[in-house]
């Protein structure tokens, strides 16, 4: 018994594949599952390759350099005039120069000598019929003349021939004819006219076959001439219109190409300087946002940062000019401010505040006694107590020398007395520390008034200052509200 054995071109056969036992429902499910989320994934991976090149090339253009953007600009404006000069070079070499060129040299090569050997032929006849007629002793040298003539242009011809192989068999006819020309020429013998000579009727026969057959030539050429004429004036006319598309299109292109130079370069000046004109008036708040080209992006981002810096600076200056040197607390200046804006709050609801002036017992005393930097270490210290003291809501203030303030947005009179006596009892409690280590008593009076209507901040100050006033005159150490403070 004979066995046959599959070999498989690949090396491996379908049974070597296949797996070593029966194979699931579920198994195989899986397995087409799988591929189809690997082609799901393939694809995926693809489409987001054709994002990543698109991404790249953006960001690629938006890398452009000014004069890049310039010279892309000046391509696409001028691109239809290239294209539209090489197509009408190409036009007109091919339709209009070119035939013209063979049309100029068919008529100096096959036109002219085949006109001339008409006319010899004729000139034959006419002396042929003046050798039969009369019999003239000069026909024998006219005939050689007139045979060397056309001898010369018929050689003319053949020359042509290369050139216009189309009208080799007319010429090889026209030459037979020649030679039964010569030979019916030959036979003519001198008679009288109205003799019927058989020889001078063949003669005229071969020159009517032969000037014949040169016409047909002739008249070939100059219906491919015609042609030749008409396919220039077709070539002119579609150049006509090539021209006014390639205007059209040029117009267009130079519309495109000033997008482009727009987008490039004068949008983004644009921006740039509209955003030198908002620094300038004082908006510190909008970005100047150009991307290209790279140059006038870069400018845009130093306006940017020097933008960020002045706004830095300013802060910090604002900063400064309302914060107090030695305490840290807010100065004069802010408590101005701040006060003027509660004032103007008044009478709107859940808009009232209380304000706290509070004044270093015997201060003067106190630096006579201790020196003025130990006089400066105690307003420091008060500082921090009346801050601990405040809430988040609240804003302390050194009013000047020895003083201070505190405005309460949002107190009762009743609860702003209770927060000052807090603060009272806390400065009495802690004392000042002196810098050589001695702690020593503080305490402070302070006055405090809750508006309860709308009015100036100087009527303000006057009744909280009027409230610390009794405070001090009443034994200071001690918290007197307005209400309570002797008019």
């Amino acid at each position: 018994m004979l066995r046959v054995r599959a070999v498989c071109c690949s090396g491996a056969c379908p049974a070597d594949l296949a797996p070593a036992g029966p194979v699931s429902r579920s198994t195989a499910r899986g397995q087409g599952g799988k591929h189809i989320s690997d082609l799901r994934n393939r694809s995926g991976d693809a489409g987001m390759t054709t994002q990543q090149r698109g991404t790249g090339l953006i960001e690629a253009m938006r890398r452009f350099s000014l004069r890049t953007w310039l010279m892309l600009g000046m391509l696409v404006a001028l691109l239809p005039v290239f294209v539209m000069g090489a197509v009408v070079y190409a036009t007109f070499h091919g339709q209009i120069a070119q035939p013209f060129r063979s049309v100029l040299v068919a008529q100096h090569r096959v036109m002219l000598p085949l006109e001339r050997l008409q006319g010899e032929l004729w000139d034959l006849s006419t002396a042929v019929n003046d050798y039969a007629d009369n019999g003239a002793e000069g026909f024998h040298r006219r005939f050689e003349v007139t045979e060397g003539e056309v001898a010369r242009h018929l050689a003319a011809l053949e020359g042509a021939i290369g050139s216009y192989g189309r009208y080799g068999p007319v010429l090889r006819s026209a030459e037979g004819e020649w030679d039964e020309v010569l030979k019916a020429a030959a036979a003519v013998q001198p008679g009288s006219p109205e003799t019927s000579d058989p020889a001078l009727q063949r003669f005229e026969d071969v020159v009517s076959e032969t000037a014949r057959r040169l016409e047909i030539l002739s008249e070939d050429l100059r219906l491919e001439n015609e042609q030749s004429h008409a396919r220039a004036l077709a070539a002119i006319r579609r150049l006509e219109y090539l021209a006014a598309g390639a205007a059209v299109l040029t117009l267009l292109f130079a519309v495109a190409a000033v997008q482009i130079i727009d987008r490039a370069l004068i949008n983004s000046t644009d921006r740039l300087v509209a955003g030198a004109l908002s620094i300038s008036s004082g908006d510190r708040t909008g970005q100047i946002d150009v991307t290209v080209p790279p140059e006038l992006a870069k400018v845009a981002n130093a306006f940017n940062a020097m933008t960020r810096q002045i706004v830095q600076q300013e802060t910090a200056l604002a900063l400064a000019a309302e914060t107090d040197s030695l305490t840290g607390l807010n100065n004069r200046r802010a408590f101005d401010r701040v006060l003027h804006e509660q004032v103007d709050k008044l009478g709107t609801p859940g808009n009232g505040f209380a304000l706290m002036m509070l004044d270093v017992d015997h201060f003067k005393r106190f630096n006579d006694t201790h020196g003025h930097l130990a006089g400066d270490e105690a307003l420091r210290q008060v500082a921090e107590s009346l801050a601990s003291e405040a809430r988040e809501s609240d804003m302390v203030f050194r009013y000047g020398g020895e003083e201070f303030a505190v405005v309460l947005p949002g107190l009762r009179a009743e609860d702003a007395f209770s927060a000052a006596e807090r603060v009272r009892q806390t400065v009495a409690r802690r004392g000042v520390v002196l810098p050589g280590g001695e702690r020593i008593a503080a305490t402070v009076s302070i006055g405090v008034v809750a508006p309860l209507s709308a009015g100036s901040s100087e009527q303000v100050v006057a009744r909280a200052d009027r409230a610390l006033y009794a405070a001090k005159s009443g034994g200071r150490n001690q918290v007197i509200s307005d209400d309570r403070a002797p008019v």
